[in-house]
């Protein structure tokens, strides 16, 4: 596997990681804390999440080997 390959395959496992905690911890925290609406902070963490993820899941098929 090429380094490139190989470099986009490692970021794009740590944006999915990322975008999983980023959802939790807003969650969480909006539940923990109570002070803010839970709709817009599920709707904010929803969005930050997705966009972490469908990075992550395009870089790692960018990341994946070639088909001869």
């Amino acid at each position: 596997m090429k380094k490139k390959h190989f470099i986009f395959k490692e970021i794009g496992k740590v944006m999915i990681s990322l975008g999983n905690l980023t959802f939790a911890s807003l969650v969480l925290g909006g539940i923990i804390k109570g002070d803010y609406n839970k709709l817009v902070l599920l709707l904010v963490g929803g969005l930050v999440a997705a966009l972490f993820i469908t990075g992550g899941i395009t870089l790692l098929t960018k990341g994946g080997e070639k088909w001869k």
